[in-house]
């Protein structure tokens, strides 16, 4: 009961923390994340490492926003279950890798599994034996000033003035470093540690803690600026389709480029993280091509729509928008990229138009370029 009693006490110290700093963040205008799930986590792995985690904590750490968020963001391009989650999280607690079953059938079911199996049962299993690192880290990001920051750096970046206003959480537990689902964000303090022990992410600073939280605030912004463009065009199914695989690649290529590369691909190409994925990035753009002129062929089926886009999971679209992007800043500029992102359609053809200088010697079919061009026009195929 005492070791029961001092880890309740320390979650509520902890959570008393969280909520003295969001009041002094919020009274000088500074979006304050919510550490609530993080400090959860960090009890129960705390507990697990003792053998002493209970059913009654795992609840705890389950029902928090923090944690939906994580399972959402699994779910975005993935099938995964809270049933699902909480067996692996249980499981780890104790060790070992659950024995997952995929969701539902298909590709989407396959790729949830994997996930939990690849990403988040060993980064658990691991932060079991990692507590006071994880404790330091959570205390640094409480120091952490710059985090108010991440907005107008997200702003700086967007064709178009955007208010924004996002739900910023410190989360562990997830398979991403950092994601965004309607106006909250988070940031995975367990994912990165884990990532950076393994060699494939190399230590987060402060100021890249910030480029996290401004990534994902960029999307909430240039979102909003999609949608409306999206409303304004005449979409066959097919072009549907093809907008979807722009707009991805856009949304993501956009944010690593101009935030987390600063500008320039020589940075992005320092980062590990990403830095295998620009490798692959001559053979991302013909799989691009063929995946649009499948769509505006079609559209596929959405089994063959996951098959054919699996390739730029994880930080493919990244890699691929960033390549064609950096071409288009190298020859006109930050204008000349914003003009782009206000009208995603012209992507391949302004690419072609400064293929000269990107770092990938490939360019687009003319007659594919032309006609993603014209999408939304209410042409027919």
């Amino acid at each position: 009961m005492r070791v029961r009693r001092r880890i309740l006490l320390r979650a509520a110290s902890l959570a008393l923390i969280s909520s003295l700093q969001f009041l002094v963040a919020m009274a000088f205008g500074q979006a304050a994340p919510d550490f609530t799930q993080a400090d959860a986590m960090l009890e129960w792995l705390r507990a697990c490492h003792a053998g002493k985690g209970t059913k009654t904590e795992a609840d705890r750490v389950i029902s928090l926003p923090g944690t939906e968020l994580v399972v959402g963001q699994q779910n975005i391009s993935r099938r995964v279950t809270v049933r699902q989650y909480r067996q692996v999280l249980e499981a780890a607690c104790a060790g070992r890798i659950a024995d997952v079953q995929p969701a539902e059938l298909g590709t989407r079911g396959e790729k949830g599994v994997a996930g939990l199996f690849e990403d988040v049962a060993p980064s658990l299993i691991w932060g079991r034996d990692k507590v006071p690192l994880l404790e330091s880290r959570l205390a640094e990001l409480r120091r952490n000033q710059s985090i108010g920051n991440a907005v107008p750096l997200a702003q700086k970046y967007l064709p178009e003035p955007i208010a924004l206003a996002p739900k910023l959480y410190v989360v562990m537990g997830g398979r991403a470093g950092a994601a965004a689902i309607d106006d909250q964000l988070y940031f995975d303090v367990l994912s990165t540690a884990w990532r950076e022990s393994r060699g494939l992410s190399r230590s987060i600073s402060p100021a890249e803690v910030v480029e996290f939280f401004a990534h994902e605030t960029h999307h909430l912004g240039y979102g909003q600026i999609l949608d409306r463009k999206r409303a304004s065009l005449r979409l066959t199914p097919a072009e549907s389709q093809a907008w979807g695989f722009l707009v991805a690649t856009m949304m993501e290529g956009s944010a690593t480029l101009l935030i987390n590369g600063h500008e320039k691909l020589a940075d992005l190409e320092r980062q590990p993280d990403i830095q295998p994925y620009l490798a692959k990035a001559p053979d991302l753009l013909p799989t691009m091509q063929n995946l649009l002129r499948r769509a505006l062929s079609g559209p596929m089926s959405d089994e063959a729509y996951e098959k054919a886009s699996s390739p730029f999971l994880n930080m493919g679209y990244h890699a691929t928008g960033a390549v064609l992007l950096a071409a288009i800043e190298k020859k006109r500029g930050l204008a000349g990229v914003m003009k782009v992102m206000d009208d995603p359609v012209r992507l391949l053809a302004a690419y072609n138009e400064c293929g000269g200088e990107s770092s990938v010697a490939f360019r687009f079919d003319r007659d594919l370029a032309e006609q993603v061009t014209h999408i939304g026009e209410g042409r027919q195929p």
